[in-house]
């Protein structure tokens, strides 16, 4: 029996980056905002976690970020054969 993949949602790195150098904040500091630890933070940037429902609409608010898609990427699993 094989593992049924699921569809996650990763972090897109440089936006997060290119979005708090336009805030001048840091990443601590997100953390903070987020009330989430700086290592998950850190494993959410180098795509180790995929982010949940409820931590996505919060970065969007905390980031000022309207569009999804420009902090988020979709990964669907590929087809099983």
């Amino acid at each position: 029996m094989t593992r049924r993949q699921r569809t996650v949602v990763r972090l897109r790195p440089q936006a997060l980056w290119d979005r708090l150098a336009l805030l001048h904040r840091s990443q601590n500091w997100l953390a903070d905002e987020l009330g989430i630890s700086r290592s998950h933070l850190s494993r959410l940037v180098n795509g180790e976690r995929a982010t949940s429902g409820s931590l996505r609409r919060r970065m969007q608010r905390v980031l000022e970020v309207e569009d999804f898609y420009e902090l988020f990427v979709i990964e669907r699993p590929a087809e099983q054969e």
